[in-house]
């Protein structure tokens, strides 16, 4: 409860940060507002084709539902972290050894710091986990469970990985496919669950679920298909440094960084368990054999696969995280020290809580925020009739967003000499021209420049200066 109450209020109360969550959020902002549910568009006149669009279709709900507002657009997607959490204790709690294991999984996966951080921020990445547990978990009890849970949960599978189509694209397909197959090539088990899975109807119901919105989305905006499912998900990975992206840069890393990115993504349970480990003697016996090398494969195959790929981002490993949780809640669940377990447990919890809430607000509070709420705000409480905000620097997200796509963005210092003269040559009629210059931009403007403004003051991370007449 404590994990879930902070990460609630933050969602009001910090703000929209360029470049991710606000870039996606203002594209939410966009579906809602042209009532637009198939394309999402990037700018007014620009298609997004990078991702497809269901982390959009949840936040742009949220704007219908709450209004336009941070809170909104991150809602959804904490309530998804939430159904994640409750798929996998009700896996446990009914399917696995009982309450207690159900509750350790739970504990686990909700204090590690990617999965706390990804519930509740506006990306991609949660929804796609809702349908690969699905399909994970529909996977395991089809082969494991009672004939109507294995019905049931066969059929689940299918749509978790239609759920994934229409998360994150075919990535959902290898990420849950692969661990699947692998397992049940290893165990031989493989024609096993060749039978016991509805392949053909299964195929066409996820294909009945996520093929329409490709096929809409290609008609509207041809060029789609091609840059999507060849760009996105080859060049991507394949080709360092990558400058076919239309809507950001390629993160370049060392080859192998994906390792790392997993023992930062566990924190700080990578630190907690070793230590809880010393001294401890085992009670009971380990947990199949089988289901052991089911989570193994599972929790290890997003890093194997992005091992040799050097355009990567942390949030990369998160598939593997419920799998990962399921395994530490085993080894947890046989350690007869269980009032240490229940306190370190309880104190990681903490941690993960406290660190969050605390490093949060000191860089909100000292502008480190990448955020354009301050400054419109701002321009707001001092705007007369026919006054102009102009924003220097690409990527203005955030800008977009909290002035409902009425921000004016300027590429560089040249577009704003030339806005600035043509302003001093044709002034609005009782109009001011306000700029917003981001601090951590690269470079600064020219003296020359500067001196044809009054400083207004300094709000997150912007300061905000008004033309003088």
């Amino acid at each position: 409860m404590l994990v879930v109450v902070v990460r609630l209020v933050s969602l009001a109360l910090v703000p929209l940060a360029d470049t991710t969550e606000a870039r996606y959020a203002d594209i939410a902002r966009r579906m809602a507002e042209l009532n637009d549910w198939v394309t999402p568009w990037f700018t007014d006149d620009v298609p997004f084709w990078g991702k497809p669009p269901l982390y959009t279709w949840m936040s742009a709900a949220g704007i219908e539902v709450l209004g336009l507002n941070e809170f909104a657009v991150r809602l959804p997607h904490l309530l998804a972290g939430i159904l994640v959490a409750w798929l996998v204790w009700q896996w446990r709690r009914d399917h696995g050894e009982g309450r207690r294991e159900a509750w350790l999984s739970v504990v686990l996966l909700a204090g590690s710091a990617l999965y706390f951080l990804s519930s509740g921020a506006v990306m991609t990445d949660m929804a796609l986990l809702v349908g690969l547990v699905l399909a994970m978990r529909g996977f395991w009890l089809a082969l494991h469970g009672e004939a109507a849970v294995a019905r049931r949960e066969a059929w689940l599978m299918f749509a978790g990985l239609a759920v994934g189509l229409l998360a994150k694209g075919p990535i959902a397909l290898v990420m849950a496919g692969v661990p699947m197959i692998a397992w049940a090539v290893i165990n031989r088990r493989f024609v096993e669950a060749a039978r016991a899975l509805p392949l053909v109807r299964g195929c066409l119901l996820m294909l009945a679920l996520a093929l329409p919105w490709y096929l809409l989305a290609e008609r509207r905006t041809p060029g789609f298909l091609d840059y999507f499912l060849v760009g996105e998900h080859w060049r991507r990975f394949t080709v360092p440094g990558w400058d076919g992206d239309r809507y950001g840069n390629a993160h370049l890393e060392p080859r192998g960084m994906i390792w790392p990115f997993l023992l930062k993504a566990c924190l700080p349970w990578t630190l907690l368990l070793p230590l809880l480990a010393w001294g401890r003697r085992a009670t009971q016996a380990a947990a199949p054999r089988s289901w052991q090398l089911y989570l193994w494969c599972w929790a290890l195959w997003p890093c194997l696969f992005f091992t040799a790929s050097r355009n990567i981002l942390w949030t990369y490993v998160l598939p593997g995280l419920p799998a990962l949780a399921l395994l530490g809640a085993g080894w947890l669940l046989r350690d007869p020290r269980r009032r240490r377990v229940d306190a370190w447990l309880s104190a990681g919890l903490v941690v993960t809580a406290v660190l969050f809430a605390g490093s949060t607000g000191l860089r909100v509070r000292a502008g480190e925020v990448k955020a354009a709420k301050e400054v419109v705000a701002a321009f707001e409480a001092r705007r007369n009739a026919g006054d102009e905000l102009l924003f220097v620097g690409p990527n203005q997200f955030s800008a977009a967003f909290y002035t409902r796509g009425q921000a004016r963005p300027l590429a560089d210092y040249p577009a704003l000499v030339a806005k600035v003269e043509a302003a001093r040559a044709a002034p609005a009629a009782g109009g001011q021209v306000y700029v917003a210059i981001r601090r951590w931009h690269d470079s600064q403007p020219p003296e020359s420049l500067r001196a044809r403004f009054e400083p207004v003051g300094r709000f997150q991370g912007y300061e905000l200066l008004v033309m003088k007449p």
